[in-house]
Order: C-alpha cells, then structure tokens, then sequence
C-alpha cells in the first residue's frame, strides 16, 4: 500500500540542499560542454580557415569565394547544431533531475510505501540488509538491531520523495 505525507523540515532542507548542489554541478557541466562543443569548434575552425587561407594566392582566394561563397555560414550553422545538441540535453538533464527535486520541494509530500521484507543479508563487513517486495527500493541497509529484530516477511515502511524518488528512510 503506497500513502502520501506532508515532508518533515529535516527532509525538506535535505531536498533544497541537494537541490543547491545538484544545480552547481549541473551548472558547471552545462559550462564545460558549451565551451568543448561550441566556442572551441568554432574557434578551431576559424583558425584553420585562416591559416588555410593565408597560404593562398589571390587569384586561388578569389576562385575560392566563387565556388565558396558562404564558408563562414557553415561555421555558424554547424555552430548552432552544437548548440541545440548541448540545449537538448541539458534539457534532458534538467527535467530528469533538478526538475523533479524542484517538485518535490514545491509539492512538500513524501511517499510512504508498505512493502515486505523478503530476505535478510549480513555482509562480510559488519552491515545488514534487507531485500524489500518493492518497484522502488530493492534493498536497504539496516542497523543490527534492526536487522535482529525483523524476520523475513515482516512488514516495513520506506519513505522516499514523490518525484525525484530520493530514500529518506524507514520505519
């Protein structure tokens, strides 16, 4: 059974935290990639055209123009199909992440989802994990009185954001 509850204040902050710093590095790779698809390109372009050209004759530059008379306006075309491929998927970007941390922010509800446990695993480690009847969460790491004090098939509840499905934890 999946129900829906109003976020607590830590949680909330936890998102508009994450949010903060999902947004610098999206920002920042959002930077990189326009400067490696679009001004490097263009500007290597621009110089080997130049340098190309330099060695040219005038009677080669002027037949040049006439069987080229745009070039120019294929560094600038190519320029622009860089641009809305790097605006594409920074969109992409966008909507699959900040977009749904935002939503879980404005909408302020959690999903809380009853779900069963279905095998109990202690690692080499000294940690302890259930595997969870759950589409969202697979399995979780327990403490070890958690993990003493659940058997297999017990039920658990696991709380995770509406949108962005961030695990906040369970009870």
């Amino acid at each position: 059974m999946i129900y829906y509850e109003t976020m607590d204040d830590s949680e909330r902050s936890f998102l508009l935290t994450k949010w903060e710093k999902e947004k610098v590095v999206f920002m920042r790779v959002l930077r990189t990639l326009c400067f490696i698809f679009i001004v490097l390109p263009c500007c290597l372009g621009i110089i080997m055209e130049s340098v190309s050209r330099s060695y040219d004759t005038p009677e080669v530059l002027r037949q040049k123009e006439i069987d080229e008379p745009h070039v120019y306006l294929f560094y600038f075309l190519g320029m622009l199909a860089l641009l809305m491929i790097v605006g594409i998927a920074s969109y992409v970007s966008y909507s699959r992440n900040l977009k749904q941390i935002r939503k879980d922010i404005k909408t302020g509800y959690k999903t809380i989802e009853q779900t069963h446990i279905t095998r109990k695993l202690a690692m080499n480690n000294n940690t302890f994990h259930f595997y969870l009847k759950s589409a969202f969460k697979l399995s979780i790491e327990v403490s070890k009185e958690e993990y003493e004090l659940y058997e297999e098939g017990d039920e658990i509840n696991i709380e995770y954001s509406s949108y962005s499905r961030i695990y906040f934890g369970h009870f």
